[in-house]
């Protein structure tokens, strides 16, 4: 009687999970969808918006973390405890990222190139691709032409995708010719001769008035400036900025490392999309294959979410396309808890199976 209890709490739990993750997802697309027009004439968004969605993508992801923490800590995970461990730890440290951008951008009003906030989120990357990769490795992966093929495609096709806004962006290099000018057409223009009304003759010219000679100015007394007046202040601008002093050192020391900060995020997207095609490939079919297709499409939103955010010549936080960052921390946790639920129920099949033998 205590096992079918506990069978049922743990399923139950696992379905509750899944809806509060399902709600998650639906509360975040009608965020974006209806309050993320920019005002017009605004060259930002309102407050409270700014404040809503990274209460719900910083949410996301801590949540999705929890979830793997919560695998990493149960001995009843077919794909290791590490892998979870790992993919926990790289969604915290996003989330811990996520954080720094606000406070960064929201409360200090600096807008870096380089912040703090970049180092959690280059550490995330390192850790997903890590986890992810622990996944892979031990399957001893025996794929065919076509499989190998599809990987190879989505890598060459992720890091064109990820160079393009590096070294594709040099406005000077493509610029369309100049129109030429007024001047240049009215070179073209027909002679008087072949014209068809004939020219108007030039008016008499008439000898121009001598002009007068110049007169001297009278030269006058030089009255000196009186001074200013002891009482009077200047008047001091407003600072551009409430960051303290710490945060305005820290994005001085981290300037000069924007242009290399900049490949390492190139090199992290493409990192982690080659991953998920082969994590798609690899488990594609297989008895653990839904939970791991569900982190695939998390690194793929995740990847997502990075081209929208390259492409932005003048970027404005708040974008519908940011959404696509919530749904890489809700498709990892719906990964988590769906390994959780399989494993959990492989592992009572198994013992059914040995009482019954």
């Amino acid at each position: 009687m205590s096992k079918q209890s506990s069978t049922s709490s743990s399923l139950l739990s696992n379905n509750a999970l899944i809806t509060i993750s399902i709600a998650w997802a639906l509360v975040a697309i009608f965020v974006f969808l209806f309050f993320s027009v920019l005002p017009e004439g605004a060259d930002s968004r309102p407050t409270w918006y700014l404040n809503t969605i990274t209460i719900i993508e910083t949410g996301a992801f801590l949540f999705a973390s929890f979830l793997c923490f919560r695998n990493w800590q149960s001995s009843q995970i077919v794909s290791g405890r590490g892998v979870w461990l790992f993919i926990g730890i790289g969604l915290l440290l996003y989330a811990g990222g996520n954080i720094f951008f606000y406070l960064w951008n929201n409360v200090f009003g600096l807008d870096p190139s380089v912040s703090f906030g970049d180092f959690f989120y280059l550490s995330s990357y390192v850790f997903l691709a890590i986890g992810m990769f622990k996944a892979v490795l031990p399957r001893r992966l025996n794929l065919d032409v076509k499989q190998w093929a599809v990987v190879f495609i989505v890598a060459v096709l992720g890091a064109a995708l990820a160079i393009f806004p590096q070294f594709g962006g040099d406005e000077t290099a493509i610029a369309p010719p100049a129109p030429p000018s007024v001047s240049a057409w009215v070179s073209l223009a027909a002679p008087a001769w072949a014209q068809d009304t004939a020219p108007a003759e030039p008016a008499p010219t008439e000898p121009a008035p001598a002009e007068p000679a110049p007169v001297e100015p009278v030269p006058e007394e030089v009255v000196p400036a009186e001074p200013a007046p002891v009482d009077a202040v200047p008047v001091e601008a407003a600072p551009a900025t409430t960051a303290p002093a710490w945060a305005v050192s820290i994005d001085t020391l981290l300037e000069p490392f924007a242009d290399v900060v900049g490949y390492l995020y190139i090199f992290g997207d493409w990192l982690l999309v080659v991953v998920a095609a082969t994590l798609l490939v690899a488990f594609w079919g297989g008895r653990f294959s839904q939970s791991w297709k569900l982190i695939a499409i998390a690194a793929f939103c995740l990847y997502i979410a990075d081209m929208f955010f390259a492409y932005q010549a003048d970027y404005i936080e708040g974008a519908v396309w940011e959404v696509f960052w919530t749904f890489s921390a809700i498709f990892f946790g719906l990964g988590a808890v769906v390994e959780n639920a399989i494993s959990t129920r492989s592992r009572r099949g198994a013992r059914r199976r040995r009482a019954q033998s």
